[in-house]
């Protein structure tokens, strides 16, 4: 049996990297930022503490990275959903709320809403998230259309407004995704997504 070729110096970095990267938002998804210590990160991803600061100087390095990464790996994924949606337009609002309803109940925005309440009181993490939370506004911005609404552009030319009605439905998602995220529950509890999407569907296509 011939045996794998043996891995470049390349390959084994970027594998390093994407551990750290992944560790990283689990940690910050568990923990928060204050809990997602150099040292914990490094157990989670199985490398040394040493490894990690080869890679990264700083911890906000590292958090910065990671979230970035994640970022582009969603708006990945959206967009190659966005492609595949019906030309229905009913169907078309019913599977781009589910696909917006996705980002908000996933750990996207967990670690988001988690960063944001650390970066009140680090300046640097601070100036780390600005561009990213753009970089989610406007790809998300570009739904509108999908969801049916008229779109303009702004003054200047430069990105779209925001539909009034785009406004109402994503702080109905946010406000949504927030008390399931953060408030305590006991016991099961019914999935309030269903109810909610009816209701926006309605809402938009009226």
């Amino acid at each position: 049996m011939t045996a794998p070729p043996r891995r470049t110096q390349d390959q084994r970095r970027a594998e390093t990297r994407r551990r750290l990267l992944d560790a990283t938002i689990e940690c910050v998804a568990e923990l928060g930022y204050s809990g997602a210590t150099t040292r914990r990160i490094a157990e989670r991803a199985e490398v040394s503490v040493g490894a990690v600061t080869h890679h990264f100087q700083y911890r906000v390095d590292l958090v910065a990275a990671a979230v970035e990464e994640l970022v582009r790996r969603r708006l990945v994924a959206l967009r190659q959903a966005l492609d595949a949606l019906p030309d229905d337009r009913a169907q078309r609002v019913r599977a781009t709320l589910d696909l917006l309803w996705g980002d908000f109940s996933g750990p996207l925005f967990t670690v988001m809403v988690k960063l944001w309440i650390a970066a009140g009181d680090e300046e640097e993490l601070y100036e780390r998230m600005v561009p990213l939370e753009r970089l989610l506004a406007r790809a998300a911005a570009n739904l509108q259309g999908d969801l049916g609404l008229d779109v303009d552009t702004a003054e200047g030319g430069k990105g779209m407004r925001v539909n009034p009605r785009y406004a109402v439905v994503v702080s109905t998602l946010r406000g949504l995704a927030l008390s399931r995220a953060f408030e305590p529950r006991a016991g099961q509890v019914r999935d309030p997504w269903p109810a909610y999407r009816a209701e926006l569907e309605r809402y938009l296509l009226s």
